[in-house]
């Protein structure tokens, strides 16, 4: 049977291993750093982030450049793996940094000018839309990774997939590249002055990729070309360093007349419901409440056991275990709007939460610091190793607010991965979409969620667990879904609910719906709901869920088995 557990109460956890080890190691790593904080990297990445922001309000009044890594009387002081540094460096910003980092550094940058002396791992310049980035020692994987203007140079070579997905600017490396330079992009200049390896321009649909070295044959949809002259001239104009020149006769690589085959992503599959389960009264179980008494529906998110040197948590209540998603939270007031937290896309109120995925991430420093918190979907970025989900979760936390709710969105195909990363990032809540590409019945994503978080001890470390509906949730699957173990859903209003005034009314029937569903129960706080409330209705969610059927009192026999 699938364990059960109610993590009402967000907290932290640490690890510090990538998805690369064995399950069972990663796991025991975790488990040997539960309840002691946020991880010392972590701290000192956000202590950095904190102090630059602070250094650069001053600067900027002043005009002046910041150095980091060096005392006052110049001796070297270098940084040393720290990440998720000088996230969206605004426009006149000029940062020299000595030391050794790590991933995501400096990431969604709009100007200014950064300088590393030293290395960097992955995702150096990420999300750049027009700054001046430059790293001075070695670079590791996804350098410039879908920047859209501004400049890149690295001058000790780079690792893989530099410059993926790019659609402008100018990225340059002196030295050898990996795998896949300038896969899926669709514009810009990439300039390698080196070798590179395999798959150059894997995807490309659009800008140039020059190199000054040995290159593979490019594979379908790429092809080999030449500058012109008036090119080479412009090219050149545009870097303005002769030391980076591109010669006459450096190779120009370029989207084919007939592109490569793009893979289509297949869409999520709602199959079937809620419907199909029951709520009972359990067993040795409170006489049903008076309708006038109290019953207890909130839920807080982001309450945190912290250390020295820690941020206070800044925690956001749910009225009720729900967060409606809407595009914009703009004009959200009303009796119980007002007090009710939603997912918004811009727009955010302080209490909202701002959904980032791979559409509007790029534009994450503009929405996220008068949010309460943040949810980031990881489906559509690239896949990301632990500590680059780390350095993604750093930069962004310190664009929203050290203190804030931050939560993780996922299929419940990969549920298991999902929570994990959940696990290593010190997140406040998980998220599983119950409806995805494969087709999962509803109904499994409450096992398969379940057995997973029981797998990661999310319940210990006071993970929030929620689930993602593609449907309207009604009151009733707010009970199904506190019952199994959840803290909240995550669902759209339904139609009907399109003005405030309705959404407002959708609202005080969910609160009516609940409230019935908790007094025909006898639980006078949705933290009493459990397994025992909840019945299958047919032999099928029976067998799929490994609820107990109605009528026979306790799961099939194939679930004592496993």
């Amino acid at each position: 049977m699938y364990p059960i557990f109610s993590a009402r109460r967000a907290g932290c956890l640490n690890a510090n291993n990538s998805l690369r080890l064995s399950g069972l190691l990663y796991l025991q790593n975790v488990l040997g750093r539960m309840l002691v904080g946020m991880r010392e990297d972590i701290r000192r990445s956000l202590k950095l982030n904190r102090d630059l922001g602070r250094l650069l309000e001053q600067a900027l009044e002043v005009d002046r450049a910041i150095k980091i890594g060096w005392s006052r009387s110049g001796d070297e002081i270098p940084k040393d793996g720290e990440m998720g540094v000088a996230p969206a460096l605004p426009k006149g910003g000029r940062v020299r940094i000595l030391g050794k980092l790590t991933d995501v550094v400096v990431p969604f940058a709009s100007g200014g000018a950064f300088t590393l002396v030293g290395s960097a791992d992955d995702y150096f310049g990420a999300w750049n839309s027009g700054a001046n980035l430059i790293v001075e020692r070695g670079v590791k994987n996804h350098l410039g990774y879908a920047m859209s203007d501004g400049r890149i140079i690295a001058r000790d070579g780079a690792g893989d997939d530099v410059g993926a997905t790019m659609s402008g600017g100018l990225l340059i490396v002196r030295g050898d590249a990996g795998k896949r330079v300038g896969g899926g992009m669709q514009g810009g200049i990439i300039i390698i002055h080196g070798d590179v390896a395999a798959e150059p321009g894997a995807g490309i649909q659009g800008g140039k990729i020059i190199i000054n070295g040995r290159c593979p044959s490019p594979g379908e949809g790429v092809e080999f070309s030449t500058l012109s002259a008036d090119e080479l001239m412009a090219v050149n104009h545009e870097i303005d360093d002769a030391s980076l020149e591109v010669p006459p006769d450096a190779l120009c690589l370029i989207p084919a007349k007939q592109t490569s085959l793009r893979p289509l992503p297949p869409e999520a599959i709602q199959h079937g419901d809620w419907s199909t389960i029951g709520m009972v009264v359990g067993e040795h179980s409170d006489r049903p409440l008076h309708p006038h008494q109290t019953i207890d529906t909130m839920v807080i998110l982001g309450e945190r056991n912290i250390v020295e040197g820690e941020m206070e948590p800044e925690p956001i209540g749910l009225p009720l275990p729900i967060i409606p998603t809407i595009d914009s939270g703009k004009d959200l007031k009303g009796r119980h709007l007002s007090m009710q937290p939603c997912l918004v896309r811009r727009e955010a109120r302080s209490i909202d939460l701002v959904y980032i995925d791979s559409e509007n991430i790029h534009e994450a420093h503009v929405h996220l610091p008068d949010s309460g918190g943040l949810v980031l979907d990881l489906f559509g970025l690239p896949p990301l190793t632990l500590p680059a989900l780390d350095g993604l979760l750093v930069s962004l936390r310190s664009m929203v607010g050290e203190g804030r709710p931050f939560m993780l969105v996922g299929d419940v195909n990969s549920v298991e991965r999902l929570h994990l990363a959940a696990a290593s990032a010190c997140v406040d809540g998980v998220i599983s979409r119950v409806a995805d590409a494969s087709g999962i019945p509803a109904v499994a994503a409450l096992p398969r969620t379940g057995r997973s978080a029981g797998s990661a001890d999310l319940h210990a470390t006071g993970i929030a667990v929620g689930y993602s509906l593609p449907w309207s949730a009604s009151g009733n699957d707010l009970a199904i879904a506190c019952a199994a173990g959840g803290s909240f859903v995550i669902t759209r209003p339904p139609d009907e609910a399109g003005t405030t005034e309705k959404f407002d009314s959708w609202l005080e029937g969910l609160h009516c719906e609940l409230r019935g569903e908790m007094v025909r129960l006898g639980c006078d706080s949705i933290d009493k709901l459990g397994r025992r409330n909840l019945r299958a209705l047919d032999h099928e969610t029976a067998s799929i869920s490994g609820l107990r059927l109605a009528g026979y009192g306790r799961p099939l026999p194939h679930w004592f088995a496993s």
